[in-house]
């Protein structure tokens, strides 16, 4: 059985509306900083222990919610204690242990906010403060408020969770036994009556049985914005909330209509710095592109541990081989559908990784129909993951990308090189020497550059489409045109990119790949790490020459 409705507090109507009249004794200012909110159970408590001593004690109300005072005698100055809900935990302890001793003020302004000398307070008989109680009740909970049909649809729109932002409590399974019930409050935003919290004049009864002026709680946030801390929840607040969570859970159902997709994760240390990839938000990644899956955590591969990230470091290289050892074969099953006992499933991939692993990624994914990649974006606004595409993203022009030819190729040359530059450009004295001579290119070399160098210009999936097909020219020119042997591979550009670019290594005739990383010390040429061919893939800065098979 569904609780009693509450009302609720707010010096504001909900948003889009007009106030009407002016604001009631009911709109609360902001307690002192640092005077703590308490619970019924906690109010009880500091009554019981100010009962022990001889302190004189003062409770000043409004008509839903307390301020608890003390001093040392009847000269000395009236201190604060704490503030929030007397329930009848609290009424039990001044009925019994402070009968005679505890102080009553029925105030109309912010019991936090009187003149303790001059409110007119006299000796708490134990009637009163039961009739208070039944009078508090009567202007933050209100069960006739709330209609058949807000009793229907509400629970509908919350998916039947607390709507409290953070909260999320299932309110048809108690939480301790277990058992089905209904363990909701009706929570009004600003309150069925002008006295209550977020009451209002006119207003107060206008939208008392509104659906639109509905929240559905549990008990402990509905005590928290109606008794607890009134003051902290102005309407303005709970109705973010209440559209926040309603957005959310439709979220959730209408995703159940998505594709399913394999959550791969190719994720390792950036500078030394773990990189943090949690189903959450991938999830919420996923349902931007219309996408779910019901994997509880996503599969990682290609980890190198919690150890430092050195891309030139013979330890590094050696460590992650024989991590590739292990997850290359598995990655193949995925992809195979072995592990499924399927096809091959749709898979949404999370890259943060160096460039040579990603590149090696793109690789073994393959440019095949189902894959999604995902994009780790830097400056990420409000509280949504990274890994989202950004919603107000434009649309990339047709030739965001092109290809350029920067040093022609000569009858008889085998080795060319192949820079994808979209995050940097590169001088020319941190090429390797395999690739300049004296300051100048001595490879045929290709170039494929957007319109600016620019972090975060992979901004949709529609730039990786079109990145793509710009390097799949790159790629053809250098195998069906130039057909070199060899292709000295340096990228500058976001995880995403470096991933297609390794997608567009033809697997099973092209040429041999040398992919390079940048190095740490500034004017220090690109270092090379690793080289993939049709088969294999060799690491290149152990010297010891590592290989691991590519195909199974």
């Amino acid at each position: 059985m569904v609780p009693a409705v509450s009302s609720t507090l707010s010096d504001s109507p909900p948003r889009g509306s007009t106030p009407v009249g002016a604001p009631s004794s009911s709109v609360l200012s902001m307690p002192p900083q640092g005077l703590p909110s308490v619970r019924d159970s906690e109010l009880a408590s500091e009554l019981e222990r100010l009962s022990k001593g001889g302190h004189d004690v003062l409770l000043t109300a409004n008509k839903y919610t307390v301020c608890l005072w003390q001093r040392a005698s009847g000269s000395a100055p009236w201190q604060s204690v704490c503030y929030g809900e007397f329930g009848k935990k609290s009424q039990a302890v001044a009925s019994t242990k402070l009968r005679r001793r505890l102080l009553w003020a029925q105030v109309d302004a912010p019991p936090w906010d009187i003149d303790p000398t001059t409110a007119h307070a006299q000796i708490a008989v134990a009637k009163d403060l039961k009739a208070w109680l039944r009078d508090a009740t009567g202007v933050t909970g209100r069960e006739g408020d709330a209609t058949a049909e807000i009793k229907d649809v509400l629970p509908y729109l919350a998916g039947w969770r607390c709507q409290f932002t953070g909260c999320g409590r299932d309110l048809r399974r108690h939480q301790a036994s277990g058992d089905m019930g209904r363990f909701g409050y009706f929570a009004h935003i600003i309150a069925a009556s002008p006295d209550g919290p977020r009451g209002h004049p006119t207003r107060s009864r206008e939208l008392a049985s509104d659906l639109s002026n509905f929240m559905l709680l549990c008990d402990e946030c509905h005590r928290m914005i109606d008794k607890v801390q009134p003051a902290s929840y102005p309407a303005e607040l709970l109705q973010r909330m209440r559209e926040d969570s309603i957005a959310e859970v439709k979220g959730l159902l209408d995703s159940l209509a998505y594709k399913a997709a394999e959550v791969v994760g190719v994720i390792g240390n950036i500078a030394g710095q773990p990189a943090p990839f949690h189903m959450d938000d991938a999830r919420e990644a996923l349902r931007g592109a219309r996408l779910r899956t019901d994997q509880g955590k996503p599969d990682r591969y290609f980890d190198p541990g919690s150890g430092q990230h050195e891309v030139h470091s013979a330890s590094y290289w050696l460590g992650l081989f024989k991590v590739l050892e292990r997850d290359l074969p598995a990655l193949r099953g995925v992809l195979a559908g072995t592990r499924t006992g399927s096809t091959r499933p749709r898979i949404a991939l999370f890259p943060l990784h160096s460039t040579s692993v990603l590149v090696l990624t793109g690789r073994v994914l393959g440019d095949t129909s189902g894959l999604h990649i995902f994009q780790p974006h830097r400056n990420t606004v409000g509280t949504g993951t990274r890994w989202a595409w950004p919603k107000d993203a434009p649309s990339p022009a047709d030739g965001k990308y092109r290809c350029e030819v920067v040093n022609q190729f000569s009858p008889g040359q085998t080795e060319a090189v192949l820079m994808v530059l979209l995050t940097s450009d590169i001088a020319p004295g941190r090429l390797p020497p395999s690739c300049v001579a004296a300051g100048q290119l001595r490879l045929p070399t290709i170039r494929v550059v957007g319109p600016t160098f620019d972090k975060e210009c992979i901004q949709t999936p529609e730039d990786l489409q079109l990145l793509g097909n710009v390097v799949d020219d790159a790629v053809r020119k250098l195998q069906d045109e130039w057909r070199v042997h060899k292709v000295h591979l340096i990228v500058c550009a976001p995880a995403s990119a470096a991933v297609v670019v390794g997608q567009k290594m033809q697997a099973r005739h092209h040429a041999d790949y040398v992919v390079y990383e940048a190095h740490p010390w500034k004017d220090t040429c690109f270092q090379p790490t690793i080289e993939i061919t049709t088969t294999h893939i060799r690491e290149l800065v152990s010297g010891l020459g590592t290989a691991l098979p590519l195909q199974s």
